[in-house]
């Protein structure tokens, strides 16, 4: 009879059981620490005299494994230890003193290589400590050797089928730890040229210790040899939706591969727990405040509002405002503004009553009796018979406009701020928001109930927060997540996000300053802050960039609001390039059920890509100068087909 994963689990606890006592001692006299315990469990370990090893770990190791057991326990066990049980100290104002200027207000070691190496260059600090760790901890130990290289000998053979980067980060292991003798000849030119240039500055180390401030200076370096040499992009020639999609394709195929190439482990690359043993010098404190961040975004997606699909599926949305300090962007945003009505020719003042009237007459006007004047009633000879002759007349229901209810959403992912080729800026967020004012003044003129939205999927901003109290919760959280959560760490750190510039009941000018400010920043990106001396006023900017969306969530939740407004007339525009993230089969039947709920759902495209055949009614917009009248056609068409549908429409 086969055994089971819980089984194999359960011998290999009893086995570890017999090895541990040898590897205790071998372990506490390499770390000089006669208080080192070692123990199997699946939690982390409490103290720093406290080296803990997951049992889930071990049965992996055996998975495509024809090594001897025993060997493997002993090897994935020492493996495990070898890297648990060394923190780091790092004290930033010696660690960091070449990049002071640089990373100022940053102590963790994850923030600092994201802002000076990009985001593949963790992956190269890692590698280097890992193989460090384990050259210098091993080359006493000839049996363990023998060990250590066995496993990898079996796991180095599919490194060629693996990506060049990942071919690179392995051989370069290989050749640090010396376990193999690798032929590099058998590899690319770019790959062998990429890891003897590293190596060179590898080998100009001056000693066994490991100096932090050293690798961070080499990881820049090598950082810079791969891109070069082709092994990793150059993110500044792309948007920021490739980006974002370029990242988070070779982060997965990075923790994947490396898993197969390497013996797995909690604490290094292959997992994706990035550098949790690298403590600053205000360790406690420092992990406290970050658990407390983490436990504060946790609890927040607690109370997210919880979206029910058509189809019974549920999701989370975070609802909040649209960050404040957008504000301070409203000067330079009322310019762009009127610039771009003159750059892109668009008539908004001219064509404002070409719609209005359409609004207007949309509502079937009722007569109601029991008035003193007006048109004979045809109920007069009943109001006699009752006495009631002083209200024998009839009126025309006065017209109410709050009889109308319009929902405006805004695609604000990472594709609304690319720039297309040959063009010096981005329109679509820009378009999109100028589409959104235009149809927002009307609704304002008019007394006409309207909101208005922004949505995306990423790390969601607060309402206060400026740029660098955003891009610090953020890495804080992000770093923890990855620690506690793992491989679950995404579902917790990106979220669908709904940030409202102005609800049904917010008054539109209190909200307009901030509108007008996104205006700009979506226009000149991160040119648009240079003129705001003040730090603290600084809006953060990055929450849309690298971003996504998933447009059916956001839509249903606009539709539950519109369906509990009170009034007859409902209409729901969403201004998107179309690029989701979602599921198209969702957004079609999220739109039907709108439509049937007598919702007129309005697509309007941005942008030449995306999708908009779900929507019933949709327009699309492949340059500026069309956007104008593009809404008024599909907005009147909308209203013209409703008040034929009604009788008694005037």
């Amino acid at each position: 009879m086969k055994s089971t994963k819980n089984n194999i689990e359960s011998e290999i606890v009893n086995e570890f059981e017999k090895i541990k006592p040898a590897i205790t001692r071998l372990l506490q006299s390499e770390s000089e620490n006669k208080e080192l315990i070692l123990r199997i469990g699946k939690s982390k370990s409490r103290n720093n005299n406290e080296v803990t090893i997951n049992p889930t770990i071990l049965v992996n190791s055996l998975d495509d494994s024809k090594l001897e057991r025993i060997d493997l326990l002993i090897g994935t066990v020492i493996h495990e230890a070898i890297h648990s049980m060394k923190e780091y100290k790092i004290k930033p104002e010696i660690d960091y003193k070449n990049y002071e200027n640089d990373i100022e207000g940053l102590k963790d070691i994850d923030d600092v290589l994201e802002l000076l190496a990009g985001p593949f260059g963790k992956y190269i600090f890692e590698i280097i400590i890992h193989s460090l760790e384990e050259k210098y901890f091993v080359k006493d130990f000839k049996g363990l050797f023998s060990i250590l290289k066995d496993l990898y000998k079996e796991k180095h053979l599919k490194i060629n089928k693996v990506n060049d980067f990942n071919k690179f980060l392995s051989l370069l292991f290989h050749n640090i730890t010396d376990y193999i003798d690798i032929d590099l000849s058998i590899y690319k030119k770019n790959v062998r040229e990429s890891v003897n240039e590293s190596l060179k500055l590898i080998h100009s180390l001056n000693s066994n210790k490991i100096v932090i401030s050293e690798i961070i200076d080499i990881t820049i370096e090598i950082v810079d040899i791969c891109r070069r040499n082709n092994l990793l992009p150059d993110l500044n020639e792309y948007s920021l939706g490739e980006k974002r999609e370029i990242t988070d394709s070779m982060e997965e195929t990075i923790i994947n591969e490396l898993g197969d190439l390497l013996i797995r482990s909690s604490v290094n690359v292959t997992t994706g727990n990035t550098l949790e043993k690298f403590l600053g010098e205000n360790s406690n404190n420092v992990s406290e405040e970050k658990i407390d961040l983490m436990d504060d975004h946790v609890s927040k997606l607690g109370a997210a509002e919880t979206i029910y699909l058509p189809d019974g599926k549920v999701s989370n949305l975070v609802s909040t405002e649209i960050p404040n300090n957008f504000k301070y962007l409203h000067d330079s945003g009322f310019s762009t503004y009127n610039n771009l009505l003159k750059e892109w020719n668009l008539p908004v003042f001219k064509v404002t009553n070409k719609i209005k009237p359409y609004f207007i007459h949309n509502k079937k006007r009722q007569r109601i009796s029991g008035y003193d004047q007006g048109d004979l009633s045809p109920h007069v000879p009943l109001m006699l018979a009752s006495s009631r002759y002083e209200r024998m007349y009839e009126q025309k229901q006065k017209l109410s406009n709050k009889s109308y209810a319009v929902s405006l959403l805004i695609d604000g992912s990472g594709s609304m701020l690319e720039k297309k080729k040959d063009e010096f800026y981005p329109w679509s967020m820009a378009a999109g928001l100028i589409g959104a004012s235009y149809l927002s003044q009307i609704c304002h003129e008019l007394n006409i109930d309207f909101e208005l939205a922004i949505f995306n999927r990423a790390f969601v901003a607060d309402k206060g927060e400026n740029e660098v109290d955003y891009l610090t919760r953020k890495m804080s959280i992000s770093s923890m997540l990855n620690s506690t959560y793992g491989s679950n760490a995404e579902n917790y750190f990106n979220t669908t996000n709904h940030y409202f510039v102005k609800s049904f009941t917010d008054p539109w000018r209190e909200k307009y300053n901030k509108f007008i400010g996104l205006i700009e920043f979506s226009r000149k990106l991160r040119d648009s802050i240079e003129n705001i001396n003040n730090l603290e006023e600084i809006p953060p900017i990055s929450m849309f960039e690298r971003s996504t969306n998933v447009d059916e969530r956001n839509i249903m939740y606009a539709t539950n609001r519109l369906l509990n407004h009170n009034s007859e007339s409902k209409m729901l525009v969403v201004l998107s390039d179309g690029m989701t993230r979602g599921s198209l089969i969702d957004l079609r039947n999220t739109i039907k059920y709108a439509t049937k709920n007598n919702i007129d759902v309005v697509g309007v495209g941005i942008g030449e890509r995306g999708t908009w055949k779900e929507y019933i009614n949709h327009t699309q917009i492949f340059n500026p100068e069309e956007l104008i009248h593009s809404i008024v056609n599909i907005t009147k068409d909308i209203l013209i087909k409703n008040m034929k549908e009604r009788s008694g429409a005037a």
